[in-house]
């Protein structure tokens, strides 16, 4: 792969979309059980980006060009910042300048070290960040034992690919029928209204700063076999069943005056991976769709909420709907504005988001307790933090990692207040709480924490 790079339909809305109070970026933020060592987190880094060149690029801009990926400015892989008791406010990352992701070192007095990974939307999505990651433990792992790094098994010139979703003109014409059925998803987006999460926050979003205003909620061993075993009980899926969970969580702490107008609904955007299994060898990059679920007030509190959200969820699997806002995007690319002009009024798009990873990093677990070691060390825990656009509040993100299914809520301090987060937080695992409560028989331990915010 060679660049200049020409942006997909996607990866331009993901740049166009971001303010300078809101940059469309995300993070993980990977915790060690001890210290680590900063050269060997370093050497890691480096050998990672130039794994994965997109997220070692910048975006470039000239009047009359589309957008195009050019090689990043030189840059160090890794910087180093004082953990604290919080983290201090992040730095948005410079598309211009690049590159488009950035590791922080975070250390503390007391050992135990993070990694805060920082990616910005318009070079990868989650699963593109993962590999990244996934990269850089097996790197690090090598650096720290002295060992010859693996090889490497990313493919970049696969790169040139990424937006055309193997599809080629017949099987294009093919899927038109029924993308008909995603106009009526169209329409209902265009005839609703979602409801905006305004709060009575006080401290505002710092342009180009990230503050990390979270709350994680986290389900353990038989806890979460427990889920699963609830969610195969309504014929659902747990992706389904946590989804139904955060929208009864969000209406708890709606004011009396939200929804009062018949086409407001509360709007989950939901990423859908658009990944063939010809895309394993990709390097990080966006292959990614979004979907958009409506509930008024009285669907969300129906018991028949987690499957109202399955039938609709398989009937956007079953007709390809996933390609609807991909369409929509290059088609609007194509008129007069183009993406700018589509998103240009900043008009709130979705009340939340929701978006679950799965299980991560299984290639690179081994034997000694089911986590990824990095020479001496273990990564212990994992906290994904989903991207906040202007006008949507609330991100969750979702993963699997050691047995430990890890559900972390993001909101914008300058819309909902820390209290309020910890509430939603609390909220949402109470109801999954209660599903684990319905399943008998269970163990003891479950059944005594059942219901309890995790």
């Amino acid at each position: 792969m060679t660049f200049p790079l020409p942006l997909t339909p996607f990866e331009e809305y993901a740049f166009r979309d971001g303010t300078p109070s809101h940059p469309l970026e995300f993070f993980y933020r990977l915790s060690f059980d001890g210290p680590l060592d900063a050269a060997a987190v370093a050497a890691a880094a480096g050998e990672s980006f130039r794994r994965h060149p997109l997220l070692a690029a910048r975006v470039e801009e000239q009047p009359g060009r589309s957008l195009r990926f050019a090689p990043a400015a030189p840059f160090s892989p890794v910087a180093v910042i004082d953990g604290g008791s919080e983290l201090p406010p992040i730095p948005a990352l410079d598309t211009a300048r690049g590159p488009l992701a950035r590791l922080l070192l975070v250390t503390r007095a007391d050992g135990p070290a993070d990694i805060l990974a920082q990616f910005h939307h318009v070079a990868c999505d989650g699963l593109g960040a993962l590999a990244f990651l996934g990269d850089f433990c097996a790197l690090l792992d090598a650096a720290l034992r002295g060992d010859r790094p693996p090889p490497n098994t990313a493919d970049p010139r696969l790169l040139r690919g990424r937006g055309r979703y193997g599809l080629d003109c017949q099987k294009l014409l093919r899927s038109l029928p029924a993308q008909a059925r995603g106009l009526e998803g169209v329409w209902k987006f265009l005839a609703h209204r979602p409801v905006r999460l305004a709060l009575d926050a006080r401290a505002e979003q710092p342009a180009g700063l990230h503050r990390l205003q979270r709350a994680t909620a986290e389900f353990r061993g038989a806890h979460v076999r427990g889920l699963r075993q609830a969610a195969t009980a309504a014929g659902v899926s747990l992706n389904e069943l946590a989804a139904g969970a955060l929208f009864g969580a969000i209406a708890d702490i709606l004011p009396a005056s939200a929804c009062c107008h018949a086409r407001e609904r509360v709007r989950l955007s939901i990423p859908m991976n658009m990944r063939r299994p010809a895309d394993r060898r990709m390097p990080a990059a966006n292959v990614v769709s979004m979907v958009f679920l409506d509930r008024s007030p009285a669907e969300i509190a129906a018991p028949t909420l987690a499957r109202s959200l399955h039938d609709e969820m398989q009937l956007i699997k079953r007709l390809g709907l996933g390609m609807t806002f991909l369409y929509t995007l290059a088609v609007a690319r194509s008129l007069p504005g183009g993406i700018s002009r589509l998103v240009g009024d900043r008009s709130t798009a979705a009340t939340a988001l929701f978006t679950n990873l799965g299980r991560i990093f299984s290639r690179q677990v081994v034997e000694r307790g089911g986590c990824v070691l990095a020479g001496p060390r273990r990564l212990v825990g994992i906290e994904p933090l989903a991207p906040l656009r202007r006008g949507t509040a609330l991100a969750m993100a979702a993963v699997e990692y050691g047995g430990t299914l890890v559900f972390t809520l993001r909101t914008d301090p300058g819309s909902v207040d820390a209290a309020t987060t910890v509430a939603v937080r609390d909220a949402f695992a109470h109801r999954l709480g209660r599903c684990l409560a319905a399943q008998s028989p269970l163990p003891a331990e479950v059944r005594a924490v059942a219901g309890a915010s995790a």
